[in-house]
């Protein structure tokens, strides 16, 4: 799961909401911590990380990826991703 970089309450409010565990937002984190609040850049941070991590951490074919993005307002998108 890839969730939006803009502030680690933003991050753990999404995981624990979505019962998702510490590597489901292990990109998002990171990016946070490396680059900090990017807004809609954050996207090709986390595929970055993602990538970056394929030897130690491979996204299998058939696996899905969520993506998640919150914009001003009441705007939130979502992209579902699936490893061919």
């Amino acid at each position: 799961t890839r969730l939006p970089a803009g502030g680690r309450a933003v991050i753990d409010g999404i995981e624990k909401n979505l019962n998702l565990s510490p590597h489901h937002t292990e990109a998002s984190k990171s990016t946070l911590y490396n680059y900090g609040n990017t807004s809609s850049s954050s996207i090709w941070y986390e595929l970055e990380h993602i990538h970056y991590h394929q030897k130690s951490n491979p996204i299998h074919r058939g696996d899905r990826v969520l993506q998640i993005a919150f914009g001003s307002g009441f705007k939130c998108n979502t992209c579902v991703w699936l490893k061919l």
